[in-house]
């Protein structure tokens, strides 16, 4: 009977230490975006690629409870979408050089 006890104990206290060690995750991953979004855009110097902002982060609002057993919480799926990339014409610096042959075929 105390073994019973103690496992269902253990299984409370364990799920309460969970939800604490996710909620303080929540904060300092909120924080350190704040932080980094205060920094950016920046150009990293090792790969020389410049950071933006991402939004990967849930927010505690779309927290929902869990579906299945075992299952804490749940978050809402959100699709990964490519941006949209520049066209040439809409971007000065991306033009492809344009060779007029009339000026190289006139005697």
């Amino acid at each position: 009977i105390y073994a019973v006890q103690d496992n269902a104990i253990l299984n409370i206290l364990g799920d309460q230490f969970y939800q604490e060690a996710i909620e303080h995750c929540r904060s300092y991953n909120a924080r350190l975006c704040a932080e980094r979004s205060v920094r950016l855009p920046f150009l990293d110097s090792q790969t020389g690629v410049a950071q933006n902002n991402c939004y990967i982060w849930m927010e505690r609002r779309h927290r929902g409870p869990g579906l299945t057993s075992g299952q804490m919480y749940t978050y809402p799926a959100r699709c990964w979408r490519k941006k949209r990339r520049l066209q040439p014409a809409g971007d000065p610096q991306l033009h492809l050089c344009e060779f007029k042959l009339g000026e190289f075929l006139s005697p």
